[in-house]
């Protein structure tokens, strides 16, 4: 039986012998890998902004004491970008009071604004930062006396990028 003791021991030895040493480089193997992943970095800078898109309606309007039949009075209505991104503009005008809208004739610039379906005439161009529009319009005229009528404006804009038209743009964020 002791042949077989010292030929285990022997063949023990022998594996140890082996397994030891490829133990050991496995081990130092993984510490380079290790300090290689803690000691690796990487950046990179993400400058990310973002825009803001903000107008108001400019307009220039001295209201007159009446408003008789056949005179006309000078308003005008512009949009007015005043955020930091180029946007597309709609605006609702109409006059309040459903009795004074067949009094009042308003001259509308059909070239440069277009009425739609919805009610809103969409202002063909990009309106880019700092600029204003065409009027909307620029006078009204009254077909019979119209004292106290209030003409409502109500304007909208939403950015420009990634859109190719006013009516495309409006019709996406709804």
């Amino acid at each position: 039986m002791r042949k077989k003791d010292t030929g285990l021991k022997r063949a023990a030895k022998g594996l140890a012998r082996i397994q030891l040493p490829v133990l050991f480089l496995l081990c130092l193997m993984m510490v380079g890998v290790t300090a290689g992943f803690l000691v690796s970095t990487d950046s990179a800078l993400n400058r990310l902004s973002s825009g803001h898109n903000t107008a108001g309606i400019v307009e220039s309007y001295a209201p007159p004491s009446s408003f008789a039949k056949g005179d006309e009075i000078t308003k005008e209505v512009k949009v007015k970008n005043e955020g930091s991104v180029p946007c597309y503009v709609r605006v609702f005008a109409e006059v309040s009071d459903p009795e004074e809208r067949n009094v009042i004739d308003i001259d509308y610039n059909t070239s440069e604004w277009i009425k739609k379906s919805d009610g809103y005439y969409y202002y063909s161009r990009i309106l880019n930062t700092g600029e204003e529009s065409t009027p909307l319009f620029k006078t009204l005229t009254a077909k019979a006396d119209a004292d106290g009528f209030k003409i409502i404006c109500y304007s909208e804009t939403v950015q420009a990028y990634g859109f190719g038209s006013a009516q495309e743009a409006f019709e996406k964020i709804r």
